[in-house]
């Protein structure tokens, strides 16, 4: 297979630890590939003039609009949100509003060839023994364009999700420059416990959360550089592209490998936010916290101030050991 160099290169990069454990591989394709991909007709469209146009362009390029998490699926409503016409939010935790687009119909033999070694087993085996997952996973991606306004705030990705991975694939000059790329983060320590919560209860699953409750410790800027990483508690990541798409649009190979659980329910940050100033426990909440280990940890946030100091002092005494709540 055309790819199969990229085996090595998986099996090779060193575990990175911070902000949390991932893999980062700097120009994972080869210079000519690389080259290749970025300047195929799908994925240098060239500059348009309006979004209807880009619209236009994509569909002729071989792209459909995706179910995407943070995103609409109508053009129409993008539109309405891109003029004004809409103030709608897709996630109360977000401020934009985003499209996504995938490629559908590959006309250029190097794209082919570079999603089927992503769709291989040998990528996936590799995978699976480098992060050490077992269990049955099925596959997920392509190659992606995000418009501007797509924003996905600070998230660790659901508990159904065995690994993800972002290769930048962007065209145009200075690409590293736009304000468009994924941020990886860590909580404030005043948040912290809402990670203890997740870490006690597992049939409990993450939400989104607001970009206050986060610091940015790195960005993806680099083209031709790609992230690995399995999600867990602490693998905090986001998006808000701020950017003009009528030049060149964020591109990505994306992809993700699911375990066949059912969907959990999710704990919204809104009801971890009351806790934290001081409200009563939620109703929905109760059952799961009579049950939790960390419940002492959740009902301690409600009397905490704003004061990080008081609020490390409380946290260490109520968190215990890390064997407790399954730190490593």
């Amino acid at each position: 297979m055309k790819f199969d160099y990229l085996l090595d290169k998986v099996a090779d990069a060193p575990f990175q630890r911070e902000p949390f454990t991932h893999l980062y591989i700097s120009n994972f394709l080869e210079p000519a590939d690389f080259a290749a991909i970025v300047g195929s007709p799908a994925i240098q469209l060239g500059q348009v003039n309006s979004t209807p146009e880009l619209f236009e362009k994509l569909a002729g390029a071989g792209y459909k609009v995706i179910s995407f998490p943070g995103c609409v699926t109508s053009e129409k409503q993008y539109l309405d949100w891109e003029e004004g016409r809409s103030a709608r939010k897709v996630h109360a935790a977000t401020e934009a509003f985003g499209i996504v687009y995938r490629l559908d119909n590959r006309r250029d033999d190097t794209l082919a060839a570079l999603e089927e070694f992503f769709a291989s087993d040998a990528l996936r085996d590799a995978l699976l023994q480098k992060f050490g997952i077992t269990g049955n996973v099925t596959l997920d991606g392509g190659i992606q364009k995000y418009l501007n306004g797509y924003e996905i705030s600070p998230h660790c990705d659901i508990r159904r999700k065995a690994l993800t991975w972002m290769l930048n694939l962007n065209p145009g000059e200075a690409a590293e420059q736009h304000d468009y790329h994924t941020h990886y983060l860590k909580m404030k320590p005043e948040w912290q416990f809402v990670q203890s919560f997740w870490r006690g209860n597992p049939q409990v699953d993450r939400d989104w959360m607001p970009w206050d409750w986060c610091e940015t410790v790195m960005r993806q800027r680099d083209n031709n550089s790609i992230v690995f990483f399995s999600p867990s508690d602490d693998t905090v990541h986001a998006v808000k592209a701020d950017y003009d798409h009528r030049q060149s649009q964020r591109t990505q190979l994306y992809g993700n490998l699911w375990y066949d659980d059912k969907p959990l329910r999710k704990m919204e940050y809104r009801e971890f936010e009351a806790l934290k100033n001081g409200a009563a426990a939620p109703k929905s909440m109760m059952k799961v916290l009579k049950q939790s280990a960390v419940g002492d940890v959740v009902r301690a946030a409600k009397s905490l101030t704003k004061r990080r100091e008081e609020f490390e002092n409380i946290r260490k005494v109520d968190v215990g050991s890390g064997d407790r709540f399954g730190h490593d």
